[in-house]
């Protein structure tokens, strides 16, 4: 047990440490030149206690930092009453995410990444405003509670993207890759960027009214937020969720099923355990469309009488970091592929749209299962794109129009947006309502 906590259990009735250190290097590139280098130590310590059924929270950035313990204390003074107790001793899955080979590695090797794509791209697409960046990241993390939970992990993280915008428009096209392992971009991703980047060369509208459209798995987080805002615990306690009384009916397609998969091997946002150092384990949220389980922390589990799932985690929609509040949320949701490809769900729309982004979802009431944003992506016509979408907006409500999928592709990649990085498959939703023209 760290000194901070043996002092602690002296001090308050019980006491949570949460300490991560971390190095990471980022290099950014700008129309294919260098532009930065950074090298980062950090670390961050949070202290929560309960004393006399309040609690108390103070932020440091070592653990042994002078008046940490006390200004935890002052805060608990004055805190809102808890009817739970921190996390108890626990067998914690295994889990390997860390390799060596990322720890290791050096902004150089990272240069070499940018520069590997760089040289592929600029013959193909030379006067593209192209941005490259890649980054890699270890960490360690220790959660320790005076109630005897001692969950300490090592992690590394090593990623690159690239894009570029269209051409006299202020979206365009990037993709990336991620994962514990140093990362290599491959032809296939090189050569569907072209690919993509090439559809946006112009621009088309599509008509006005309900069209099938494909989720592409940098959008699913348009039906996998206000998913999330469903099945939360917190959401279901103070009966806000839509879903709060439908534990067990279909509330989407019975193509779709849904794990919150916090295990997900080489995934850099797996965890073994959350944020209150409680075991994290896959388990199944929709399953063939039925709604399976809520996800809890140890406050609102407790103020539900149900244990905490493990979804404690320190994140809100707009980030994370060590002074955010604990709430439950997804650690890699993933969406079960299919087995279809995505090219032929493409070839088989007489028109639709193919959608990669949404901006503006932030705004919508997403709480309740609905969505209206500015459709960023492409427009199909007979079985092939025609060009990237202008002026056009889609808006739906994923417990009515996601009852109704026609397919779910074989194909995956890594969910992003507002979500911790799980993966999903390309979804195609029987119609959505479309504006254009």
């Amino acid at each position: 047990m760290h000194p901070l906590l043996e002092n602690a259990k002296r001090t308050v009735d019980q006491a949570e440490m949460y300490w991560n250190q971390s190095h990471s290097i980022v290099v950014r590139y700008e129309n294919y030149r260098l532009q930065q280098v950074t090298e980062n130590d950090v670390s961050e310590a949070s202290l929560r206690v309960i004393q006399n059924g309040k609690i108390g929270s103070a932020y440091a950035v070592f653990p042994n930092q002078e008046g940490f313990l006390d200004n935890a204390v002052t805060g608990a003074q004055y805190g809102d009453p808890v009817s739970y107790s921190f996390a108890g001793k626990a067998d914690y899955p295994k889990l390997d995410n860390y390799s060596e080979a990322t720890a290791q590695l050096k902004s150089s090797d990272l240069i070499e990444v940018c520069e590997s794509i760089k040289t592929k791209l600029q013959k193909q697409l030379p006067d593209v405003a192209l941005g490259i960046g890649a980054s890699c990241e270890r960490s360690e993390l220790t959660i320790q509670t005076t109630q005897g939970a001692n969950a300490t992990s090592k992690s590394t993280g090593a990623s690159f993207y690239f894009g570029a915008p269209f051409k006299g428009a202020g979206v365009g096209v990037f993709k990336s890759r991620s994962g514990i392992a140093p990362q290599v971009a491959d032809g296939a991703l090189l050569d569907e960027f072209v690919t993509w980047y090439n559809w946006g060369n112009q621009s088309s509208t599509p008509s006005t009214g309900r069209l099938p459209v494909i989720l592409a798995p940098e959008a699913a987080f348009l039906m996998m937020m206000p998913l999330l805002a469903g099945v939360s615990g917190e959401a279901a306690w103070k009966k806000t969720s839509p879903l709060t009384q439908r534990l067990g009916e279909k509330i989407l397609s019975d193509k779709l099923t849904i794990y919150e998969n916090p295990l997900l091997a080489g995934n850099t946002d797996a965890r073994a355990f959350d944020d209150e150092g409680v075991p994290c384990a896959k388990r199944a949220i929709v399953e063939r469309g039925i709604l399976k389980e809520f996800l809890f922390d140890q406050r609102v589990g407790a103020a539900m009488s149900t244990p905490s799932t493990g979804n404690g985690f320190k994140r809100t929609m707009f980030g994370s970091g060590n002074e955010t509040s604990i709430s439950p949320w997804f650690c890699c949701p993933t969406i079960e592929p299919g087995d279809t490809s995505w090219h032929d769900i493409v070839k088989g729309i007489k028109e639709g749209l193919l959608i990669t982004n949404g901006m503006g979802f932030h705004s919508g009431n997403f709480p309740q299962g609905q969505f209206a944003v500015q459709a960023v992506g492409f427009h199909i016509i007979n079985g092939a794109v025609v060009g990237r979408l202008d002026k056009t907006m889609i808006s739906g409500n994923i417990y009515q129009d996601c009852l109704d999928v026609a397919a779910v592709s074989r194909d995956v990649g890594l969910c992003s947006g507002f979500l911790p990085l799980g993966t999903a498959p390309y979804v195609l939703i029987d119609s959505l309502q479309v504006a254009g023209k």
